[in-house]
């Protein structure tokens, strides 16, 4: 990532990445759809991406979630929809040191998609942190090969963020 001035950002995803990234926004809006359907039958449980208000107050909690999920839920997915928009959106081109060329893809955010994104990353991340049971940086996660994936996404997103962040601060020096 690199900073263009004035909050902006240029991001380059390579294809695996951008594939795993596709599956990842996949795997937020079933879970911001079911959170949807959860509010509407009044059946909402607790989600790392839908932090309760009144977490000693069930009755209290479950209206806080009543009025503000839905819109919640809504910002979420557009953002994920506009940066999903602007990768797909981009064209495939080779990335990388002569030696070692990748298709990729490149994108110029603007201060606010910049910010969209670095929000998004952060729902993904729990998302993905939830599903191996991650609640605290020095947790590891559920052993085994079958969530070795998983893993492996976590800690990309955290670097990913991790760039992200600095770039953005760059743009502010």
């Amino acid at each position: 990532m690199r900073s263009l001035g004035g909050g902006g950002v240029t991001v380059v995803l390579t294809e695996p990445e951008f594939a795993a990234l596709t599956k990842l926004e996949a795997d937020l809006m079933g879970t911001l759809a079911q959170r949807l359907q959860d509010v509407s039958d009044g059946t909402v449980r607790e989600h790392p991406l839908f932090p309760d208000a009144y977490s000693a107050d069930p009755e209290a909690a479950r209206e806080f979630h009543s009025l503000t999920d839905v819109d919640l839920a809504g910002t979420k997915s557009d953002g994920a929809r506009r940066i999903m928009d602007a990768f797909s959106a981009a064209p495939r081109h080779d990335w990388g040191p002569p030696w070692r060329r990748v298709p990729a893809r490149t994108v110029e955010f603007d201060a606010e998609l910049a910010h969209a994104l670095l929000r998004n990353l952060t729902d993904l991340r729990l998302l993905t942190a939830e599903r191996l049971g991650i609640e605290h940086d020095e947790d590891l996660g559920r052993p085994g090969e079958e969530f070795a994936l998983d893993r492996a996404l976590y800690w990309w997103l955290g670097e990913t963020q991790e760039a992200l962040v600095q770039a953005l601060a760059g743009g502010l020096l």
